[in-house]
């Protein structure tokens, strides 16, 4: 049986996984040591600061911890065009520079990974199919992988769908425009497969404690289009389907190779891990609204 890890490193753990997962860790009764780039946010005790930016980058500085995990990364597809150099830097060379340093210490390193490794064309893809990106953040991505299970069976890659929480913005603002008495456009060729905050938590928790090497995905159990999840909400505002228009994400601007038909990936290896049952997408957005204190209007006709 795996020990129970008593030190963990949470690389980036000011993001929104970083920080629910430092809180989760540190209630499991482990020492938490979190790293941040915003010096404001440093303190005397377990928050570090570190630019994975930096070129002389004082890995060696880190403490000594029995699991880590990476959580940093520029995640913005157009920022990661934009900024080619930078985006490799931060996604590739410096996480796998990381992991090699740590590693030598004897920790294990999990890094998070996405959907986006793949062409996404295809929905629910497992873990050992290859990766085919199209966007310049998914080759990153993919390359990220490749170099730190490289380094050895004291690595692992946790790749995960698009996490939601109460503070989508997405949602708050359509919310705000139809409260005002204004139509919503929401693109039908470009999808999401819905993960809540707790289950990617959850996973990396999992993932950290039995230190198992390679590649676990947890997702959402299937795709919907960003208009399917605005036809959703004005129903369960009490609002008539004319209020969501739908567009090409294409039209819009958004480049071909940043579509993605599909995002939801196989779980089967993290199922068998911890149980985990894949969400179902409308279920994790009925969560978000009560989140959000969104009080249904839906009328029963809309069950029908």
């Amino acid at each position: 049986m795996t020990t129970q890890p008593a030190r963990a490193l949470i690389i980036g753990a000011d993001g929104v996984i970083g920080s629910a997962l430092y809180e989760h860790l540190t209630r499991r009764g482990m020492t938490v040591f979190g790293t941040t780039r915003r010096e404001a946010k440093v303190d005397m005790g377990r928050s570090l600061y570190l630019d994975l930016n930096q070129p002389q980058t004082p890995f060696d500085k880190l403490p000594d911890v029995d699991v880590a995990i990476i959580c940093a990364a520029m995640a913005r597809f157009a920022d990661c065009r934009a900024q080619p150099d930078l985006a490799r830097r931060v996604n590739v060379i410096a996480p796998a520079e990381l992991t090699q340093r740590l590693v030598e210490r004897g920790t294990f390193v999990v890094r998070l990974s996405s959907s986006a490794v793949f062409d996404c064309r295809t929905p629910r893809v497992r873990a050992d199919r290859a990766t085919a990106p199209r966007s310049v953040y998914g080759r990153l991505q993919a390359d990220a992988e490749k170099a730190i299970l490289a380094i050895g069976d004291k690595t692992s890659v946790l790749r995960l769908t698009k996490i939601v929480t109460g503070d989508f913005s997405l949602v708050r603002s359509w919310i705000t425009t139809l409260a005002a008495g204004g139509s919503i456009e929401a693109f039908e060729d470009h999808t999401l497969c819905p993960l809540p905050l707790v289950a990617a938590v959850d996973a990396a928790a999992t993932v950290l404690e039995q230190r198992q090497s390679g590649i676990f995905q947890v997702s959402g159990a299937s795709d919907i289009s960003y208009a399917e999840l605005a036809y959703y909400l004005v129903r369960r505002l009490g609002l008539p389907s004319y209020r969501v228009i739908p567009v090409r994400a294409v039209d819009r601007g958004m480049l071909a190779d940043d579509l993605t038909p599909y995002t939801s990936m196989d779980t089967a290896r993290l199922t068998e891990l911890n149980g985990f049952i894949p969400p179902e997408p409308f279920s994790v957005f009925a969560d978000v609204l009560r989140q959000m204190g969104v009080k249904s209007h839906q009328r029963q006709a809309n069950h029908n």
